[in-house]
């Protein structure tokens, strides 16, 4: 099966820990993916979304100038490079997170979103359907053909009998 690193997202929008909220916001916001990567040197140590600006926009009235260190979910749940889309389904399914930092050796290399593999897998079967039935198709033909020549010989066979 298919692995994430084809169907990720490299270009991760990340911040230090010390960034402020305004400071991720208008990074998310030049960006289509919904979050920032929280990186300590090149290693993801948290991940801030939209939604967890929101909610403590309005729960809590911070301040734009509040460290994301302050509302960064951590310890994150991160996908390794060579993850099957298989497994992460299932990571996704038990986790409920949308999105998912790829790491190749504690490295951040990628961005996968729960999307992005639910499509990618529909289109694996999609493809995996269409080359079930162009084999039925061929199956068939090949069925008419041998019952055509089947019928030709056999009336042949009278013919010279």
């Amino acid at each position: 099966m298919a692995k994430i690193s084809k169907i990720m997202v490299t270009d991760v929008p990340t911040l230090k820990k010390d960034a402020a909220v305004s400071d991720a916001a208008k990074l998310m916001a030049s960006k289509p993916h919904g979050c920032v990567v929280v990186v300590d040197g090149k290693k993801p140590v948290g991940i801030i979304t939209e939604s967890d600006i929101i909610k403590n926009m309005v729960s809590r009235k911070i301040s734009p100038k509040e460290k994301i260190a302050n509302l960064m979910s951590a310890p994150i749940t991160s996908l390794s490079y060579d993850t099957t889309l298989e497994k992460a389904s299932k990571i996704i399914d038990t986790k409920h997170f949308r999105r998912y930092p790829v790491i190749e050796n504690e490295i951040l290399v990628g961005l996968i979103d729960e999307h992005s593999v639910v499509q990618a897998i529909n289109d694996n079967i999609r493809f995996h359907r269409n080359i079930q039935n162009t084999v039925l198709v061929l199956f068939v033909i090949f069925e008419f053909l041998i019952f055509i020549l089947n019928e030709h010989v056999f009336n042949f066979l009278k013919f010279l009998g």
